[in-house]
């Protein structure tokens, strides 16, 4: 009896060695380490091209700063514009339709006449705002979909003129702010890389000082 006794704690002791060596010697799981090295990097990836795809492209700098009221020529091979800024106000908005917390509407009334021999069509994209910082704001779509905001865009016949207001969305206490227009933009960013072939296009954006 004694002897099935201690066969039966032999056996006993030796299966227990032999699972807490197998224990210590197998790989611990890379599961927790993989998890979090892998997810800062695949947010910081999808920040940045949300970063991206909200920048606007950058617009040459203007040489000349014009003051609102003065009219202003915008020629090359293809061009013969007239372009004025004639006032602003800001918009508080409309039923749903506000601005952001924290954020104001500007609008910019301007007036653009075609002295040139080719129909000229306008677009949004020939309008950006910047500020003393030279922060960049793009039209504010929302705001021109209101009723008391015509847009200046569209196409304008020879010997034509439009007049019509574009809005932009700054934050409160912007200062320092200057409307750009660059009719030709689209063109111009189509052509950046072949500097011979742009040479023809007035890519200088107008700038104008808004009061």
């Amino acid at each position: 009896m004694n002897q099935v006794f201690r066969t039966l704690t032999s056996w006993t002791a030796t299966i227990t060695l032999l699972s807490l060596v197998a224990a210590c010697s197998a790989p611990k799981p890379p599961q927790e380490t993989a998890q979090s090295t892998a997810t800062p990097t695949q947010n910081s990836d999808n920040n940045s091209a949300q970063e991206s795809t909200l920048k606007p492209s950058p617009l040459p700098l203007a040489k000349i700063t014009y003051n609102t009221g003065e009219v202003v020529s915008v020629k090359d091979k293809n061009l013969n514009l007239q372009f004025t800024v004639n006032g602003t106000r800001e918009h508080p908005g409309k039923g749903v339709i506000q601005p952001n917390p924290g954020n104001k509407w500007i609008v910019a009334s301007t007036t653009i006449a075609n002295k040139g021999q080719q129909t000229q069509t306008i677009s949004v994209v020939s309008f950006e705002l910047i500020d003393s910082k030279n922060n960049q704001y793009e039209v504010a779509l929302l705001a021109g979909a209101l009723e008391d905001i015509k847009s200046p865009t569209g196409k304008i016949k020879p010997g034509d003129e439009q007049r019509g207001e574009i809005a932009f969305e700054v934050p409160e206490g912007t200062q320092g702010l200057k409307l750009l227009f660059q009719p030709n933009r689209n063109a111009c960013e189509a052509l950046a890389s072949k500097p011979k072939a742009s040479e023809t296009l007035n890519c200088e954006p107008v700038a104008v000082k808004l009061k």
